[in-house]
């Protein structure tokens, strides 16, 4: 006669009822529950009648509420059991209890609230703000100030494993001026180019990272190349660094700065340390950036064959650099090792030991040149000048870490030309430490 309890109130078993007679049913004193359809109960109190739901998985009951008779239909209510039968059929009973409780809005009990919160603790493990902090931690200063002053604040909320690339150009190309307030320079085009390329040579990384250590196969940023990146802010507009490409006037700026007096030697605050002075210097005659040599440690140099090897961490390229030593960057490094008996970290650094900014570099360069050049304009110097007199253009860019040749030519060239790089370097010493003289005619002369 009775199909069970269920909560302590009794079941009525009978046939498929209508309305009219879910209507006629009184309460008896008891609450109760009458059996309308497959799965459709009503329970029938001393206030209201109620459509119920009841499902059994693995000998579990789950129960639900439809809705009040008086504002949901029979009909309703049975198409509502027919549509949780379909969901439910091939799922398990938690599976099954969090599909008809996510349906009929029931609340959630406590170990319901726990399954919840675990899966959105799994989730938010892979929100692109919590899990990058792994990838950071591989890169460098520069790259990490990249993703937190861009790259979370646009997509940090993003579950890594569905971000798309649509997610990455409305919130991160469209929107880099909005990001890192702080810079300045984010306006120009050339710098929102630049930026964005850099940005983008990031997360194609971290999703590689990803793929290696949590198996995470998609990749948004794959496809987001410079052509794209220039489609949706515009051509990169070229940008030219103040540079001096008068050789008497470098001739004079470089002997300006070889004559400062360093603090080293006088103590006097004011005057420009011995590390800054030697990092000018070193700048002109090598052509390096100065990102690069700034990070420049006593470890890299080989002095048996007067070569620093610089690795590609501290690179703008990527590359493994070996940077050919001439007379005169050897005896700056020389005087340097004077001073830094124990030659271990930083070649060229501050007080504090970090590496010499590059705005200090350039506010004494500004002063010693009177607004004309920086210490990125060396470069422009050096590849002019020497370009201007015959030199292989080749030797000029590979030393300035330009790429000059096609991606199958640098597969078959097995040289990084440091021996002519080196000669070049003597010939560009020669030029900057040459006395300018005035002769009968008028005329500048230089003695090469």
């Amino acid at each position: 006669m009775f199909e069970g309890y269920f909560l302590g109130y009794f079941l009525i078993k009978g046939v498929t009822m209508t309305i009219r007679e879910i209507r006629k049913i009184k309460w008896n004193g008891k609450n109760q529950f009458v059996k309308v359809d497959e799965n459709l109960y009503v329970e029938v109190t001393k206030t209201k009648k109620v459509f119920k739901v009841l499902f059994k998985k693995e000998g579990k009951q789950i129960k639900g509420t439809v809705g009040d008779v008086n504002d949901v239909t029979l009909t309703e209510a049975k198409q509502k059991v027919l549509a949780l039968r379909g969901k439910i059929q091939n799922k398990n009973f938690n599976e099954a209890r969090e599909i008809i409780r996510a349906e009929l809005a029931k609340r959630q009990s406590k170990k319901d609230k726990e399954i919840i919160q675990a899966k959105v603790k799994e989730s938010e493990k892979y929100l692109l703000k919590n899990i990058i902090s792994e990838y950071m931690a591989t890169e460098d200063k520069k790259d990490q100030g990249r993703i937190k002053n861009y790259i979370i604040p646009a997509l940090g909320n993003f579950d890594v494993r569905n971000m798309s690339h649509t997610d990455i150009i409305n919130n991160l190309i469209k929107n880099i001026c909005n990001l890192n307030k702080d810079n300045k320079k984010a306006n120009t085009t050339k710098n929102k180019v630049e930026t964005a390329k850099e940005l983008m040579r990031l997360l194609r990384n971290f999703y590689k990272f990803l793929f290696l250590h949590h198996n995470i196969t998609n990749n948004p940023a794959s496809f987001i190349d410079k052509s794209v990146i220039t489609q949706i802010i515009g051509e990169n507009q070229a940008e030219h660094f103040k540079a001096i490409t008068s050789l008497e006037e470098l001739q004079k700026l470089y002997a300006k700065i070889s004559k400062i007096k360093t603090y080293e030697e006088t103590k006097n605050y004011h005057d420009v340390k011995l590390s800054t002075k030697s990092l000018m210097q070193f700048l002109m005659l090598t052509a390096l950036r100065i990102g690069t040599a700034r990070h420049l440690t006593w470890d890299m140099i080989d002095w048996n064959d007067n070569v620093v090897n610089i690795p590609k961490e501290i690179t703008k390229t990527k590359i493994n650099f070996r940077l050919p030593l001439t007379d005169e960057t050897l005896k700056i490094l020389q005087i340097l090792k004077q001073y830094d008996k124990k030659q271990k970290g930083l070649i060229f650094k501050s007080k504090n030991g970090t590496p010499i900014t590059e705005s200090s570099v350039n506010k004494h360069l500004k002063r010693l040149s009177n607004g004309k050049t920086t210490s990125h304009g060396f470069r422009s110097s050096f590849t002019t000048i020497m370009k201007e007199r015959g030199e292989n253009p080749i030797i000029v860019e590979v030393q300035l870490m330009h790429k000059v040749e096609s991606s199958v030519a640098q597969i078959y060239t097995r040289t990084d030309y440091l021996e002519q790089r080196r000669n070049l370097l003597k010939k560009w010493e020669n030029l900057l430490t040459t006395k300018t003289q005035k002769k009968s005619d008028g005329l500048i002369h230089f003695d090469f």
